[in-house]
């Protein structure tokens, strides 16, 4: 992702947030808050792009063997009958009567 298309959005959110407080009436408001909503979505959006690829989450992700986001591992992708676990862990005394 290019720096200027960062840029250009956040200067679109920054202006339309100038034009919101400038408005006087309400007629006015709906249609910018609507834009500056589909801005700062698309701000958003582009942000997780770029730190999802960023060197640190992907390290962490490794080291604690957590898949790529959309990658399903060996494991429960050949047992799809079985329940995913909660990661909750019960004591071996638990459930016993």
């Amino acid at each position: 992702m290019q720096r200027s298309a960062m840029r250009r959005v956040e200067d679109k959110i920054r202006r339309l947030s100038a034009q919101l407080l400038a408005a006087d009436e309400d007629e006015e408001l709906r249609p910018m808050l609507v834009e500056l909503r589909e801005a700062l979505h698309q701000h958003i959006e582009r942000l997780r792009a770029r730190l999802a690829n960023y060197p640190i989450v992907i390290e962490r992700r490794v080291r604690n063997g957590i898949p790529p986001p959309g990658v399903t591992t060996s494991q429960n992708a050949a047992d799809k009958s079985r329940p995913a676990s909660t990661g909750l862990k019960i004591s071996a005394n638990e459930g016993l009567p």
